[in-house]
């Protein structure tokens, strides 16, 4: 929870918190929105090497050894490029992949330009070459990696995720003295979509449980 107006004295945050401890807290108000969230397009070298090192704390040349030796084992597409188009071949074996283990309601076919006007699009954008072997790799980098790579090309051709964007406003009950209101900004999934297979996107967000005024 953050406050809505910032205390400007220590002696009026004492306040604040002497009181917020003493008291029971409950929500005031709850204002919610509908929001999709897309997936995101499939890798291209720099967004793998990007995503790599947020989620999986690689470094670049860490990425590009692993993503190397996944390549000339034949588990994954040319890894340098800069492309984020998908072979028709490729996209039709994900939405099949997608029907049969998630159902047809999370199926979105997609195409995605890329944006650099330079771009060498000689190669596909890097994706599993067979979309069926769920793990690959001989080593625990070349796995996680190789995980990484599944997920994104099979999100990219998944339904919208459906959020409730949630702003909840709560402060005391039963002070005789008041404090400012505090609030939290969330959301709450109504529809998983993609993120039912990119999971750790999910947890970009902060989730907030369903709640009512008088909580």
């Amino acid at each position: 929870l953050v406050c809505s107006e910032e205390p400007k004295t220590l002696a009026e945050a004492e306040r604040i918190v002497s009181i917020g401890k003493a008291h029971a807290w409950q929500v005031t108000d709850i204002k919610e929105t509908e929001q999709r969230r897309a997936p995101y397009a499939p890798f291209t070298t720099s967004t793998l090497q990007q995503a790599a090192s947020t989620r999986l704390g690689f470094s670049p040349s860490r990425t590009m050894g692993a993503a190397q030796k996944l390549y000339e084992a034949g588990h994954i597409t040319y890894m340098r490029t800069d492309s984020t188009t998908m072979s028709a071949v490729a996209v039709q074996s994900i939405l099949a992949c997608i029907a049969k283990e998630y159902g047809k309601e999370y199926v979105e076919q997609r195409t995605y330009k890329t944006k650099s006007k330079s771009a060498q699009e000689a190669h596909e954008a890097i994706r599993p070459t067979h979309i069926g072997k769920r793990s690959a790799g001989t080593t625990d980098d070349q796995k996680r990696l190789y995980e990484l790579i599944w997920d994104r090309a099979v999100s990219s051709q998944m339904a919208d995720a459906v959020m409730k964007r949630t702003k909840v406003v709560a402060n005391v009950s039963g002070s005789t003295e008041s404090i400012p209101d505090f609030s939290a900004n969330g959301s709450r999934v109504l529809f998983p979509g993609w993120l039912a297979v990119d999971t750790r996107a999910r947890g970009e967000d902060v989730e907030v449980p369903p709640l009512t005024p008088g909580d």
